[in-house]
């Protein structure tokens, strides 16, 4: 049974923010069903990997998990590694950062392939922002800011694990006016995912967590030139 986690975002307490998505953490662990999980920190969309990386950690240890972590000097020197790890893991963590450099990245080597069939042995697949696009057919991103090529939010290719346009930090205004440009004028419908709001998939079905109150996820579409948004 394919089982994927897509969060809209939320901080992880790193420095001096808050950590909001500690619901969403425990409920990723609780999908494996095991006692003690292999979790595998997936870097290659941030510029600070590793600092990233030993927050994650910490966090996931203290919810009973054993700890892995796959940064792109491991894939260039080492593929071998690569797969082990991969082949392991009974969650893997996608972080968020810039959506192009990870999802071209993962193409590049080939480790898609290697992503696919961790789901289809009924690994946790999960990502945060950028990592929950890449989850994605595709998702509002702001990878033409970062590059200086636009100020406006675009949308940017997915892996395609689960076949739904999204749009994580849906608390902001910006993403959501740049989403109504969009999707004018189609039959589109994007999932909204507020910070503090995750996707949870398994198998067939669909349904929502929350670890910040008052967060929300809906689906955003336009139907009779009118801009509607379905709360789910």
């Amino acid at each position: 049974m394919r089982k994927l986690v897509l969060i809209g975002g939320g901080e992880n307490g790193h420095g001096n923010t808050k950590y909001e998505t500690k619901e969403i953490d425990e409920e990723i662990v609780k999908m494996t069903g095991k006692e003690k999980p292999i979790f595998l920190f997936i870097g290659l969309a941030s510029s600070f990997s590793d600092s990233y990386y030993d927050i994650m950690k910490g966090i996931y240890r203290n919810l009973g998990c054993e700890t892995m972590y796959l940064k792109k000097k491991n894939i260039i020197n080492n593929p071998d590694i690569v797969k082990d790890k991969i082949a392991k893991a009974d969650i893997i963590y996608m972080c968020g950062g810039d959506t192009t450099k990870l999802v071209s990245t993962i193409k590049e080597y080939e480790i898609d392939t290697l992503l696919s069939s961790a789901l289809e042995r009924g690994c946790v697949l999960s990502g945060i922002s950028a990592g929950a696009i890449a989850l994605a057919t595709k998702g509002l991103s702001d990878y033409q800011i970062l590059g200086g090529v636009s100020d406006k939010y675009a949308f940017t290719d997915g892996l395609g694990m689960i076949d739904l346009p999204i749009c994580p930090h849906g608390n902001s205004s910006e993403r959501i006016t740049d989403l109504q440009d969009l999707l004018k004028n189609t039959n589109e419908r994007a999932l909204i995912l507020d910070n503090g709001t995750a996707l949870r998939v398994e198998g067939d079905n669909l349904s929502i967590i929350t670890s910040i109150e008052g967060a929300k996820a809906r689906f955003g579409y336009y139907a009779n030139d009118e801009w509607h948004e379905e709360k789910i």
